[in-house]
Formats: C-alpha cells, structure tokens, sequence
C-alpha cells in the first residue's frame, strides 16, 4: 500500500503545470463577475444614397419592383415581379444651373454576384428637366447579398462619380 500512496503523491507533485494551468483559469473566471449590462447594438449602416464629384451628385436607390406603385412600374415598363429589383441612378448638377444638359453623360453599372461574377446591366435613359435618368432592372435572390458598381461621367472630361452598393433582399 505505501508503494500506491508514493505512486499518487509522485504524480500530484510532479503535475505542476496542470496545477498551474488550472488555477490560472479559476483565478480569471473568478475576477470576470457579472455582466455590467447588456451590449450595445451597433449602429446600423446607412447608405447615403449619393455620391458628389466636381459640381455634380449621382444620386442611385435598388428597390424591388413589387414594392413600386403599379402606376409608376406601368409607366417604365417594368414587371412587378417578386424577385426582380430596379436600379435607379440620376445625375443633377449640385448648385442646379438653368439649362444643365447631361448630353454627353455616360452611367454604367454592374451586378457583382457573391462568387465575384461579373453581370453588365442594361441602363436605359430618361432625360427629365434638368437631370438625367437612367433605369435597370436586375434578378434578385432571398437573401443572398447583391452588389452594384456604378461609374458615371458627366462628359468625357468631366469628373468620374463612383458608387458602390450591396444590398439583401427577404422575398418571403
């Protein structure tokens, strides 16, 4: 029997590490205490829904076709699908001059899928008083993040306006 009492005393002895080891996380899990109160929920992202270079604004919004009203959708041709959203993109000069013609405009947007793929979309123009408007629809998907670039230009010279949007969208 003293042969089994060494034996066990050998191996608490030398366990020094595990002794260690677990003390250290007692010591830590004791000095954590309570939870000083809920965290707080992070602010959420707001897009502003415009980007400003030189003295122009490219305004963009992707809205899913059902939610437009039948009139409007009706008017531009557009079919109330579930999963079909419309890319609006409209460039207006910041300070608004009279007479402003977005003539030699240029919008151009792609859809970036989630596996990097790379859609062109088909914008087609609408010249409004004073702006210029330019319309897409695109294919959504439930819940499956869907990425829009946008590169603009006024004129061939004239300062390039980027946007960038991802949005998701809950079809059910």
């Amino acid at each position: 029997m003293q042969a089994g009492a060494s034996r066990a005393l050998a191996w608490v002895s030398g366990n020094k590490r595990a002794g260690l080891a677990t003390a250290a996380a007692l010591l830590l899990a004791a000095g954590c205490g309570g939870s000083p109160g809920p965290v707080a929920e992070a602010m959420p992202y707001l897009d502003p829904g415009f980007v400003e270079a030189g003295n122009y604004r490219l305004h963009y919004a992707l809205t899913l076709a059902r939610d437009l009203p039948s009139a409007i959708a009706g008017s531009y041709g557009i079919l109330q699908r579930t999963n079909l959203a419309v890319l609006t993109v409209a460039i207006v000069p910041r300070d608004a001059p009279a007479g402003f013609a977005a003539a030699g405009a240029r919008v151009e947007a792609t859809a970036v899928s989630l596996t990097g793929g790379r859609e062109p979309l088909v914008l087609e123009r609408r010249d409004e008083p004073g702006s210029a408007t330019w319309i897409a629809t695109v294919e959504v998907r439930h819940r499956v993040p869907l990425t829009i670039e946008i590169e603009a230009r006024t004129s061939s010279d004239g300062p390039l306006l980027r946007a960038r949007l991802t949005r998701e969208f809950r079809l059910q």
